[in-house]
């Protein structure tokens, strides 16, 4: 009986392919043999826009969330591809669900960010900067580059398909948004949290502005370090400690002290030491010369002196330190700013005034030489805070600024997430934001710039004395201040400073849904707040404290944090690197030549450097000799999320990307197979549907599941792996082809079966695609809904529902473990046949104890013969069962597969070749075991283990390739 079905099965899988050439070519004559997004994309950009599918049309909204405004300083990179992605998902997930989507598009004008881009671009295009043109002409060109850079932002973010609700579209400084800010402003004014004052701030001599902390990026040197500053046509050394002797007063000792900034020399006020140091515990009280000053300076003690820096004494520059103008506040010195804004030394430092801060250094070192006080330079690790917008060296410096309160509101912040108001994700990021706002010090807003919302403070002048206020234009200034102060402050000017731009942003949950007018209040609280991690605290948590102060509720409720897009090696995407990859080049494919190209129009504009130019062109050479290939969206969205987005870093390698593009080709083949075997009744669902549909369906349904609850944990990994795990492995890899013979063998019941469950699935996974690989599924969808009658028909797929467990069919769990066992068999007799020319193979005989198992076998034999592809295969009981001497054995699950082969020889060898292989991998395993047990304590988890960790699960994979003989 078995022999005669098996024959039955061969002469199936040989007529097969005539039958299908022959059945329906006419439904597949418009079908292309492969997937591509282009042309689709904007097609359907188009339907789903002009069906108004992203608006949320419901009085009650399930899901508010707002896009993180890119910025209109360049175009989206990859990190703002996989924010899209992972918003957009939710969104169309949450839609197929029969919610309603508020999903809110804008722009940040990105003040510090855009300016310094568009002075690099006059500089490097007309030779001109922005005091040549003055502020007026200067904003005119920021205009531009604005809306040039903002339509293409738009353009990307459509192509990417991002389902935002472009009718709520917001700018950060439209004529709402200003006016919302004016109103913050003041309103914060007059609750007594704003003030201003003298404090140290981050200075960039160059933008001549300060800067927020996230703007300013260090550089860990470790010895001499030579660095090209701009404005210097040297490159400047850092990396040394240098050792200075102070004499003291009435005395012939000397104080060594050691400082890294002898630039900084002439703001001196004191030497430190700490007070339990006893080699310099008699020298507290006395006074020391100081050689540039020419005076007499203090010798302090205070705890906050490391006694391993140096020699243990430093020197106290209070104007230029946060370090020494805390110690100076404690005991009461002066502050002597000695480096102007300009980046030149201040006319308080005598001989060296007008001097660049770095050619100071010099003259100040020769002049203690000379003088006998400079004793030693040696190398010593440093940490360079270098402006990320210029790439200057920023200069701390004492400046009179506004500042924002931030202690209350810190403090309900903190209280939101413990309470589990706002709930963050990952939660280990919890302690990272209680350990900021614990420490938070009062905010500088105040911004040297000439883009951005201008800051609504205006002061009044009594010839005397200055004081402020803050109100909407200088009419309202001007009663404001004669009603406070009296009449006498009438020169009232309109501070020229702007608002930090992460002021404006912390203000978007509400701004962006209306804020201040009263409607605002149907969209605010936001559902979800999803961003990169790395803004945690500069973005997150400032919105947190600003929005709840002003209207008394939190602005979200769930705050998703996504890791840093890195490449392939794990290094951070950045243009100083040149390893920056932009999503069109992934999408569209290009040249290497085509990519060096456009790293050198960026720099012909003044986008990259010379050095970044140099770094990129390198870095295309060896990381895309060949250019990158065309992946399509689909495939690019695919990948971004097949990462655990919730990790610190997701290391995005254009190879996978490509890879993930033949999985959107397999699903199109399979939909292109479904069509050939359909034709144009309807399908019924049939009374008795066979084993291996009964099984495919119940896999289907264990997808959807996953897939559903992956969704609404945020670990769309999970649901990636699940779907191709179905889709790759179990419909395509097993249960297509075992369709082949069954529908052929002229059993009507078998052909409907089979039928039916192919359209269920196709149905189904492409609902439950959607939202990941939205293109291909639109695409997919509608051909098979216009070519199979019994197959859903809606204009989009965002118009079905989306998947549930419900309407597909019960999980057959034993039924599953039965089929997971055959395809075990199945792989590894596959395996085998990767080691063995087929034709020294007669037969294959799977072995089985069991009756029960025998019958099973025998009613799966198509999926078996269909898979491995076996000429003669046949499923036998181990009673009375004869060895064949000429064949090699190998175990899975209860049953014993038998290779006949060809003769002895051939079986030696075969065995010889994989049990040598076998080894080879189980001494790598040992290896690395070894090295990641013993190379790591128990509080370290480095990336090296974890590599290495990964690199074990991927050999056991491969050794389960190699079966054990028996």
């Amino acid at each position: 009986m078995n022999v005669n079905k098996l024959n039955k099965s061969r002469r199936i899988i040989k007529l097969y392919r005539n039958y299908c050439r022959k059945l329906n070519e006419e439904r597949i004559a418009d079908f292309p043999s492969t997937y591509t997004s282009k042309g689709v994309v904007h097609y359907w950009n188009d339907v789903w826009e002009n069906q108004q599918l992203f608006s949320s049309n419901k009085e009650i909204i399930s899901l508010k969330m707002i896009l993180p405004p890119p910025n209109v300083t360049g175009v989206l990179h990859l990190g703002h591809a996989l924010t899209v992605t992972i918003q957009d998902i939710l969104a169309r997930w949450h839609r197929m669900k029969g919610d309603s989507v508020l999903w809110v598009p804008g722009l940040d004008h990105a003040g510090i960010a855009t300016q310094a881009a568009v002075e690099k671009y006059l500089l490097a295009t007309k030779n001109i900067t922005r005091h040549d043109i003055g502020r007026e002409e200067f904003l005119g060109y920021v205009e531009q580059w604005k809306n040039e850079k903002g339509n293409k932002i738009n353009d990307q973010l459509r192509s990417l398909g991002a389902s935002l609700d472009w009718s709520k579209e917001y700018f950060t400084m439209s004529e709402d948004h200003k006016n919302a800010v004016i109103k913050a402003f003041i309103m914060l004014y007059e609750r007594d949290l704003l003030y201003r004052s003298n404090d140290l701030v981050n200075w960039c001599p160059t933008l001549r502005s300060t800067l927020s902390d996230i703007e300013v990026d260090f550089l860990e040197v470790n010895v001499k370090t030579d660095l090209q500053i701009p404005g210097y046509h040297k490159k400047i050394p850092f990396g040394q400690i240098i050792d200075i002797a102070y004499k003291l007063k009435d005395s012939q000792e000397e104080l060594i002290v050691s400082t890294t900034r002898v630039e900084s020399m002439p703001g001196d006020v004191a030497i430190a030491v700490h007070p339990d140091d006893p080699r310099y515990s008699h020298y507290i009280g006395q006074q020391v010369w100081h050689p540039l000053r020419e005076t007499f300076i203090p010798v302090i003690q205070d705890t906050a002196v490391k006694q391993d820096f140096g020699t243990g004494a430093v020197k106290i520059t209070p104007a230029h330190d946060r370090l020494d103008l805390e110690i100076a506040q404690r005991h009461g010195l002066e502050l002597i700013n000695v480096i102007d804004e300009d980046g030149k030394m201040s006319k308080n430092t005598k001989t060296f005034a007008g001097l660049p801060r770095f050619e100071a250094r010099k003259k100040i070192l020769d002049h203690l030489s000379n003088i006998g006080a400079l004793k030693q330079i040696k190398d010593h690790s440093m940490s360079i805070p270098i402006c990320s917008r210029s790439g200057d060296v920023i200069e701390y410096m004492v400046k009179e600024q506004w500042f924002l309160k931030t202690k209350k509101m810190a403090e309900r912040a903190i209280n939101a997430v413990k309470n589990k108001e706002i709930k963050i994700q990952p939660d280990r990021y919890e302690e990272l934001w209680f350990d900021k706002l614990n420490n938070i010090r009062d905010w500088c807003i105040s911004r040297q710039l000439w883009w951005g919302h201008r800051i609504p403070a205006y002061s009044g002048w009594n010839g005397k004395e200055k004081r402020w206020i803050a109100a909407q234009n200088i009419e309202q200034a001007r009663e404001l201040l004669k009603k406070k102060y009296g009449n006498d402050f009438n020169n009232i000017e309109h501070d020229n400073d702007v608002l930090d731009t992460w002021f404006s942003a912390a203000l978007l949950p509400l701004t962006a849904m209306g804020w201040p007018n009263e409607k605002y209040s149907k969209y605010y609280p936001l559902d979800l707040m999803e961003t990169g991690h790395d803004i945690l605290f500069f973005w997150v948590a400032r919105m947190a404290m600003l929005s709840t102060e002003l209207v008394g509720k939190f602005p979200f409720k769930e705050v998703l944090l996504h890791g840093i897009v890195c490449d392939s090696q794990g290094k951070k995407m950045s243009k100083s690197r040149g390893n920056v990859i932009l999503p069109e080049y992934v999408i569209d494919g290009i040249s290497r030549d085509d990519l060096n190209a456009k790293a050198q129009d960026n720099f012909s504009i003044g986008i990259l450097s010379k050095p970044e130019l140099k770094r990129t062109i390198a870095v295309n050479s060896k990381m895309f000799p060949e250019g990158i290939s065309e992946c399509g969206i689909d495939a690019l969205r695919f990948t971004l999320c097949a990462h655990n987005i919730k990790n610190e870093k997701i290391n995005f390698n254009v190879i996978e990307c490509r890879t993930n593009k033949f999985f959107c080709n397999k699903i199109w083949q399979a939909c292109r197979y479904i069509l050939l075997v359909t034709d144009e009744s309807d399908v019924d669902k049939p009374d008795c549907l066979s084993i291996i549909d009964q099984w495919i369906l119940s896999r289907l349904t264990m997808m959807v599941e996953i897939v559903n609850e992956s969704f609404e944990q945020r670990n769309f990994y999970k649901a990636i792996a699940a779907i191709k795990q179905f889709f790759y492995y179990e419909f395509c890899d097993f249960y297509l082809e075992a369709t082949k013979i069954g529908l052929q063998n002229g059993d009507k019941n078998i052909a409907q079966s089979h039928q039916y469950t192919l359209i269920k699935c196709a149905d189904v996974s492409l609902r439950t695609i959607a939202p990941i690989m939205p293109y291909m599924s639109e695409e997919l969808y509608n051909q098979l809904g216009k070519k199979i009658s019994a197959f859903p028909k809606f204009s989009s797929i965002m118009m079905a529902s989306y998947p549930t467990v419900k309407e597909i069919s019960e999980r057959n769990e034993e039924l599953e473990t039965q089929i997971n066992v055959i395809l075990k068999v199945i792989l590894t007799i596959r395996n085998i046949l990767n080691h063995v020319n087929k034709k020294s193979i007669r037969e294959v005989h799977i072995v089985l104890n069991e009756t029960k198992d025998l019958r099973f076998y025998t009613d799966n034999i198509n999926l078996i013969t269909a898979t491995t592809r076996i000429k003669d295969l046949k499923i036998l009981s181990s009673n009375n069962y004869s060895i064949h001497e000429e064949s090699i054995c190998t175990t899975e699950a209860d049953c014993r597969l038998y290779y006949l082969l060809t003769d002895n020889d051939v079986s030696i060898q075969v065995k010889k070749n994989i049990e040598d292989k076998r080894l080879q991998i189980e001494r790598k395993i040992e290896k690395l075991v070894n090295l990641t047990s013993n190379s790591y304590d128990s509080h370290s988890h480095n990336e090296d283990q974890t590599n290495n960790e990964l690199r074990i699960k991927r050999l056991q994979q491969e050794l389960h390739k190699y079966p054990k003989f028996v």
